[in-house]
């Protein structure tokens, strides 16, 4: 585990261009990774199986690209430490097999993205945004800490596995397992505990949004996968299904009419969440396997729909769609790969997003057909918002002075195709998440 760790420390502190060579070798590493997953379920300390191994090299591939993106903003050396700080305390989240040291650094994550959006933060609202961010995260994990700790006491482990396996009937009543996972659903976040993500992406430095959005938000999803075993015998699991469901329909129906690049990339992020929780409340193979995939997925697309926009905003100087339009005329490369992003976003053929809807669409006819309804509307309104999203910025005339004439650089064409390619890739063998 400490080779493990060695390692992620000295990928996210390595210079520029020893960042360059393991990007562009990361397919390797990932075979590599995966080559040895099997030997290391073996090692009863380590806690890597295909669900840590798939979000650390999510983690290690984000973390590159957003260094990339803020490449041209030439870091601080505070702003720099606070990434690794992040960065490193996601690797030991997802690392760690400990029940009280995930509690740990899952809410030591919060203080380095509260303080990148407090002092790197483009508006005054910074401030309301941070204090969104401590109010709803802190609020639920308290309760999450006297769970964690009653627990502990009574099944008499902090393992991991151990502390879910010797769960008790006392344990998984209502009460206690609403405290347990509703630290998970506001660190997603669900519909009706959303409103801190958008607010939040707004204020946040292009790097602070890759990284909050492609990393941070997935600590939910892993930590209710970790704890799914709570979910099965519960009704309440049946009410959570369904406020998300239609919530992460009322929320696409809405996107469509956001003309700020950031807060629909936001909002759709919430979106995404809502199938995500979906595919783990079932608790079945089926649901957890999309759910994981759309989790990786969405990720790496969010990641890269968040550097894009800045790409944009770099230029025009504003986050408005109307304000963007036209770029197609100026940078068709870039127009491109936006549009492939876009495809991602909503789950077009070919991605690995759709793969995960697919194996969720599976699971609801086997536990409940209504549910389509959720999500044909989640899907129809997600493909409206994001080729909204693509044919407002790319087509149509250029605003005269609306643009910069910088031409893409090779930096940026990197970041873009570096978030394209794994999206399509994946798909060629699914096997590996």
């Amino acid at each position: 585990m400490m080779k493990i760790l060695t390692l992620s420390v000295l990928i996210v502190c390595a210079p520029l261009s020893v960042q360059i060579m393991l990007l562009s070798s990361m397919p390797v590493l990932l075979s590599s990774a995966l080559a040895v997953v099997g030997s290391l379920n073996y090692l009863a300390l380590m806690n890597y199986d295909m669900v840590t191994v798939s979000l650390l090299v999510m983690t290690f591939w984000v973390t590159l690209l957003m260094k990339f993106s803020q490449f041209q903003a030439r870091m601080s050396n505070s702003l720099y430490t606070l990434f690794l700080v992040l960065s490193l305390s996601l690797v030991l989240s997802f690392s760690t097999n400990n029940i009280i040291m995930f509690y740990f650094f899952f809410e030591w994550s919060l203080l380095p993205i509260f303080m990148i959006i407090i002092g790197w933060g483009y508006q005054m609202e910074r401030l309301k945004a941070s204090l969104f961010i401590l109010f709803y995260t802190l609020f639920a994990s308290l309760p999450l800490l006297i769970v964690i700790i009653n627990t502990v006491i009574m099944s008499h482990t902090s393992y991991m596995y151990m502390y879910v396996c010797t769960a008790t009937p006392a344990i998984m009543n209502s009460l206690p397992t609403i405290m347990l996972i509703g630290a998970f659903l506001v660190k997603f976040p669900m519909f009706f505990v959303h409103q801190w993500l958008p607010k939040a992406h707004v204020e946040a430095p292009v790097g602070g949004s890759m990284i909050l959005a492609g990393v941070l938000l997935k600590l939910g999803g892993y930590g209710m996968i970790r704890v799914s075993v709570f979910l099965g015998p519960l009704s309440m699991a049946a009410k959570v299904l369904i406020i998300s469901l239609v919530g992460g329909g009322m929320l696409a129906a809405t996107c469509v009419s956001f003309s700020d690049l950031k807060v629909m990339i936001a909002y759709s992020s919430v979106v995404h969440m809502a199938l995500i929780i979906l595919g783990i409340i079932s608790v079945s193979s089926w649901g957890v396997n999309g759910a994981m995939i759309i989790m990786v997925a969405h990720g790496i697309c969010s990641s890269g729909m968040f550097s894009s926009a800045n790409m944009m905003y770099e230029r025009s100087h504003s986050r408005n769609l109307v304000q963007n339009k036209g770029m197609l005329n100026l940078f068709p490369a870039m127009s491109m790969l936006w549009f492939m992003l876009c495809v991602a976003n909503f789950g077009g053929p070919f991605t690995y997003n759709l793969l995960g809807e697919i194996l969720l669409i599976v699971n609801l006819i086997t536990l409940s057909a209504p549910l389509l309804i959720g999500v044909a509307m989640i899907s129809f309104f997600s493909a409206a918002y994001s080729l909204i999203l693509y044919s407002s910025t790319q087509q149509g005339s250029l605003l005269n002075g609306s643009f910069s004439m910088s031409n893409i650089s090779h930096r940026e064409m990197l970041i873009m195709i570096s978030h394209v390619f794994p999206l399509f890739m994946l798909l060629l063998s699914p096997s590996l998440i």
